[in-house]
């Protein structure tokens, strides 16, 4: 990865732990939040989306770019629900480190399978990054064993893991195809932010219907209650994953963004500490160091 590649991402792993905090506070509206906050940053960004078409054509983009754009729109909604749910369970220092480190081992078993090269050393450090994960929802070490984990804070987390596997490397893809398509009229650059807000619009419609057939119609009326707080913390998503997809442009295995994004982890425990007042074990310090050390391995 490039050094500009790797300011953008830790940029936006604070950026995303951040808006997390935010989401975290906020758990009592639950899936209520996320509605309001994909559907703000979508609205922010609807002006720059006809501009764009405008510019490539209307109909320049192929069928196969839409597809892949709404996988990875329902991937999002998946996960978004998935963290709803599970901060409502437990602590964001459980939830969080969670949530972001399972899908390392996820994605590079997705993007080994599409072809892209992994080094040994790459494997090694997604490994002890996992290991750290392991580590960090527990209090003490003798807790490591299989029931401190059969909680349903970690399966919600574990269902946002899978989430976040399934959009990361859908995302590659549909930017592979839309760059070529408009890389004669327009920057990379211009076609990343483009596909920010083309995902915002992605999960927002999808999270919508899965809240009118679950049932949940007053969270309609509670995403519009927390419209203030949710349109800041849609901001911070738009910008954070606007980062990393202009850091996608410039790699080749998306497996090593993914793995840099989880200094977000370090990020999320801190705040999680100095901001929500929540407790520090030395389990999740050890945690937090293997996960430094596993970043450090796969990233050189």
């Amino acid at each position: 990865m490039s050094i500009w590649a790797i300011g953008l991402v830790v940029i936006s792993a604070f950026l995303h732990a951040g808006w997390n905090i935010l989401g975290k506070s906020n758990q009592s509206s639950g899936p209520a939040f996320f509605l309001a906050t994909s559907g703000a940053a979508a609205t922010l960004l609807t002006p720059y989306l006809i501009w764009y078409l405008a510019t490539i054509g209307f109909d320049a983009l192929p069928a196969t770019f839409w597809q892949l754009l709404l996988v990875s729109g329902i991937c999002q909604m998946i996960y978004l629900v998935g963290l709803a749910y599970a901060y409502k369970q437990a602590d964001i220092g459980v939830i969080y480190p969670m949530a972001r480190a399972l899908p390392v081992l996820m994605v590079g078993l997705g993007t080994a399978l599409l072809g892209y090269e992994l080094k040994a050393q790459q494997w090694l450090g997604f490994v002890v990054i996992t290991v750290g994960c392991l580590f960090v929802p527990l209090a003490r070490f003798s807790e490591l064993r299989l029931k401190a984990y059969l909680n349903l804070g970690v399966l919600w987390a574990l269902v946002a893991a899978i989430g976040t596997t399934g959009y990361s490397i859908v995302d590659k893809e549909a930017l592979l195809y839309l760059n070529q398509t408009a890389s004669d009229v327009l920057d990379d650059q211009y076609s990343a932010v483009f596909y920010l807000g083309s995902q915002f619009w992605a999960m927002f419609f999808p999270m919508v219907i899965w809240i009118y057939l679950s049932g949940n119609s007053q969270e309609f009326g509670n995403a519009a209650a927390i419209i203030k707080p949710s349109a800041l913390a849609g901001v911070m998503m738009a910008t954070t994953y606007g980062l990393v997809l202009f850091a996608m442009t410039m790699t080749d295995n998306v497996s090593l963004v993914v793995a840099l994004r989880q200094i977000s982890i370090i990020f999320g425990l801190l705040m999680g500490i100095y901001i929500l007042k929540e407790q520090w074990y030395r389990t999740r310090a050890v945690g937090v160091l293997c996960i430094a050390v596993g970043l450090i391995l796969s990233l050189t």
